[in-house]
């Protein structure tokens, strides 16, 4: 039985159908991160995506198509990549989120809560933080967990104050890190996803 051997050509052609859907992927988590996918899941994304991607580039690119050639290749990788990131910008959008909602998809793009809300509130606004041992914490939410499993379980806030014993409030410095382990509540001073105004106040939601 005669050995199978591919050239570099023929490597070059398989990674063609690969490499635009991995790179499209890589631009869109690069806007949100997102955990990781399984080996094969990416491997069948990638393909599946790649398809569509090297069709454009053969219809934008005239001449050769051979995955050797350096104009070919960029197109087809880099615009994968920036393709997949204007994707999510795109998705981002107040009007991608109406549309998806109108279809019944309300999945947001972000990972996490920190990213679909505190991250997206205006750099003077505060917010209140109530902890598992009463403590009270305030101040304006600057990083936390882009996604699921990240690794990040803190709520970074700057210009924190804290309540004593009595009930006032004192300066506790430039920055504080929050375990979020840590917090019962979090009240936000607006709302960055711009909801509908609610008839009736709702209550802070138990994040225990």
């Amino acid at each position: 039985m005669a050995d199978f051997v591919l050239d570099a050509t023929q490597v070059g052609e398989v990674i063609t159908y690969v490499a635009p859907g991995f790179l499209a992927q890589l631009g869109y988590r690069a806007r949100y991160p997102a955990p990781e996918r399984s080996a094969g899941q990416v491997l069948i994304i990638s393909v599946v995506m790649s398809l569509p991607l090297v069709a454009l580039a053969d219809w934008l690119v005239g001449g050769s198509h051979k995955p050797t050639r350096l104009v070919y290749v960029v197109v087809l990788t880099v615009g994968a990549f920036a393709l997949g990131y204007g994707v999510g910008l795109l998705r981002g959008r107040k009007f991608a989120r109406k549309l998806l909602a109108g279809l019944d998809y309300r999945i947001q793009p972000e990972g996490t809560i920190y990213a679909q809300t505190l991250k997206h509130m205006s750099p003077a606004a505060p917010v209140l933080i109530e902890l598992k041992d009463g403590r009270r914490l305030s101040g304006t939410p600057r990083n936390g967990p882009e996604s699921s499993d990240d690794g990040i379980n803190e709520l970074y806030l700057t210009h924190p104050e804290a309540t004593d014993k009595d009930g006032n409030w004192y300066s506790v410095g430039a920055g504080i890190i929050v375990p979020l382990g840590e917090v019962s509540t979090i009240v936000l001073s607006e709302d960055p996803t711009a909801a509908p105004a609610a008839t009736t106040a709702a209550p802070p939601v138990d994040l225990d």
